[in-house]
């Protein structure tokens, strides 16, 4: 299991805090979210991460993400023509996720909402540490998956999906933040 607290001094007096690891965002982080098949197509896109943090305590452990989204791109104009439209529509041009949770077997679980516009989306993740052994925290491996529920695509033939869900997924590097 990996150290959740790092002890510093403090006035001569030895102090314990949690970790605070930052989120590389220079080296083009980004995340991307795969929807299931909606009638003949799928979406597939990648929005770029603008900051974030992985903050590790005990017993608990805190996970935030903001995504770029008016800089979300798919591999299809007219996907992407429709993310635009669904983009504005809903007022979403960043994304932030808030998550909570505690250590597992191979990392952390948490738990929260990713917030933007008008959209509330509920999302589990687990974050697994994917860095070599000598700082394994430097690169974080994130998967999880959601579920929107109705959401109107803007595309003939599309309209309305009842049960829109996507996954999400991403390796991320950290930059340990001292105190």
């Amino acid at each position: 299991m990996l150290v959740g607290r790092c002890t510093w001094q403090s006035g001569g007096v030895a102090q314990e805090s949690p970790q605070h690891w930052k989120i590389n965002t220079v080296d083009g982080a980004h995340v991307r979210l795969r929807s299931g098949r909606i009638g003949l197509v799928s979406i597939d896109a990648t929005a770029p991460v603008s900051g974030g943090e992985l903050v590790l305590g005990d017993p608990e452990v805190v996970f935030r993400l903001r995504l770029d989204i008016q800089q979300m791109r798919t591999g299809n104009f007219l996907m992407q023509a429709a993310a635009r439209s669904l983009v504005s529509s809903n007022g979403v041009y960043t994304l932030d996720y808030e998550g909570r949770g505690t250590a597992v077997d191979a990392g952390w679980r948490v738990s929260g909402t990713a917030v933007g516009g008008t959209i509330e989306v509920p999302l589990d993740l687990v974050i697994s540490a994917i860095g070599p052994s000598s700082s394994p925290l430097s690169e974080i491996d994130i998967t999880g998956s959601a579920s929107v529920g109705t959401v109107h695509i803007p595309l003939p033939g599309l309209g309305k999906v009842d049960d829109f869900g996507f996954d999400v997924e991403a390796r991320l590097g950290l930059v340990l933040q001292h105190p």
